[in-house]
C-alpha cells in the first residue's frame, strides 16, 4: 500500500513484528509430529515435487458468485430489453415509437454505466472466485529445495523462495496453536529469512478445527523434503477439474461443527433447515465458480525445475516487479520489524 493511501484512510503500519529467535530458526529441521498425515488436497506427487492446494476461504466460496450473476444479470437484462425494442422497430411492430426510443436511451444509458461500474470498481470484488485461477497451487520441489507458489498477477504473480525460509505460522514459535478456528495451514516467508521487503504468506489444504492436523499436514511436507517419499503414506490425488460435490466438504464440517456446539436442543433443530438451505446455495455457487475458473500451467522453468540438467528457477526478488509496484512495497515493509528478545530493541536487517 503506498502511504499516500495510507494517510488517506488514516492507516499506519501493522505492528507485526517477530522476535529475533522466532525468524533465526531453521523449522525445517525440527519434528513436530509422529503421525505425519495428507489431508490435502493434493494434485501432484512423485519423486521430485508435490503439489497441494493454496489460498485460503475456500470454505466460503460460493457466496460471492451468485452475488456476481446476480449483479451480472443488470447489464444483460438491459441488453436484452434493448435489443427487444430495436427488433420491433426494424421490423415496424411498434405502436409507439417515441416511447420506444426513450427505453432503448435508457437502456443504452444503463448498460454502459453498469458495465463501467463492473469492469472498473466490481472487479475487485468477483475475481475472489470468477473468472481468475481456479486453485492456487503450492509446490515443494525436494530437487531443488524451493516452494513455488502460484497466484494471479494482480496478487503477486507466481514467486519463488527457498524451502529453508519457510515458517509454519499456525503453531511452535512462529505462531499459536489456533485449535476451533477453522482455518488451513498457513506458511510465511518472513524478508528476514528471504530479503524481500515484505513478508509473503500462503495458506495450504483444507480449513480445520483440530490444531494437531496443522502439525500433522506439516510434518508430512517436512520429512518429505528433507528424508523423500519412502516410509510416508502416499496421498490421495486430487483433480483440477470442477466437480459439483467439491464445495460440499469445505461448506459441511463448519454447519456440522456448529451443530455439534448447539448450546440447546432447540438451537439444533432450528440449524437443520439453515443446512437444507444454505448447504446446496453454497454447494452450487462453489461449483459455478469452478466452471468460471482455470488452471493456468506453470511457467516452463518450474515444470522442468528438478529434472537432471535443467536450471533452477530464480529466486523472486524485488526487482522481478514493475517500478510502481515495487515502490508500493518497499512503503509496506516498515510492518515487518523484527526485535531482539533480549535487549527490546528493534533489529536493523537491511529492512528498515
Amino acid at each position: 500500500m503506498k502511504s499516500e493511501t495510507r494517510k488517506k484512510l488514516k492507516m499506519g503500519y501493522i505492528n507485526a513484528d517477530m522476535t529475533l529467535k522466532e525468524v533465526q530458526k531453521d523449522y525445517t529441521q525440527e519434528s513436530v509430529s509422529n503421525n505425519p498425515r495428507p489431508l490435502g488436497p493434493y494434485y501432484t506427487y512423485n519423486d521430485r515435487y508435490l503439489e497441494i492446494r493454496g489460498g485460503m476461504f475456500e470454505n466460503f466460496r460460493g457466496i460471492l458468485t451468485w452475488i456476481s450473476l446476480l449483479v451480472f444479470l443488470i447489464p444483460f437484462h438491459v441488453f436484452y430489453i434493448g435489443l427487444s425494442v430495436i427488433s420491433e422497430l426494424i421490423d415496424h411492430e411498434s405502436n409507439d415509437i417515441v416511447s420506444d426510443i426513450v427505453v432503448l436511451i435508457y437502456c443504452i444509458i444503463v448498460f454502459i454505466v453498469s458495465m463501467y461500474l463492473i469492469i472498473r470498481y466490481f472487479r475487485y470484488i468477483y475475481r475472489f472466485e470468477l473468472f481468475t485461477i481456479r486453485h492456487i497451487r503450492v509446490r515443494f520441489n525436494r530437487v531443488t529445495r524451493q516452494v513455488y507458489i502460484q497466484r494471479p498477477k494482480y496478487c503477486g504473480g507466481t514467486v519463488v523462495f527457498k524451502w529453508e525460509h519457510i515458517m509454519p505460522s499456525n503453531f511452535g514459535e512462529s505462531g499459536s496453536d489456533m485449535n476451533g478456528t477453522n482455518m488451513v495451514n498457513l506458511m510465511t516467508f518472513h524478508p528476514y529469512k528471504t530479503g524481500f521487503p515484505v513478508a509473503h504468506s500462503v495458506g495450504i489444504g483444507k480449513n480445520t478445527y483440530n490444531a494437531q492436523d496443522y502439525k500433522d499436514e506439516w510434518e508430512f511436507i517436512r520429512r518429505y523434503m528433507e528424508h523423500g517419499p519412502d516410509n510416508l503414506p502416499k496421498p490421495r490425488l486430487s483433480t483440477h477439474l470442477p466437480i459439483p460435490f467439491h464445495g460440499l466438504e469445505g461448506h459441511i464440517k463448519p454447519m456440522i461443527h456448529a451443530a455439534k456446539n448447539a448450546p440447546t436442543f432447540w438451537m439444533y433443530i432450528l440449524l437443520i433447515p439453515v443446512f437444507l438451505i444454505l448447504l446446496p446455495f453454497y454447494t452450487v455457487g462453489y461449483f459455478i465458480s469452478e466452471c468460471l475458473c482455470w488452471q493456468p500451467r506453470w511457467p516452463k522453468v518450474i515444470r522442468q525445475a528438478g529434472k537432471k540438467g535443467k536450471p533452477i528457477p530464480k529466486e523472486t526478488t524485488l526487482s522481478d516487479y514493475p517500478p510502481k509496484v515495487q515502490q508500493a512495497i518497499l512503503e509496506s515493509r516498515l510492518e515487518w520489524g523484527v526485535r531482539d528478545e533480549k535487549t527490546g530493541k528493534w533489529v536493523d536487517y537491511g529492512n528498515s
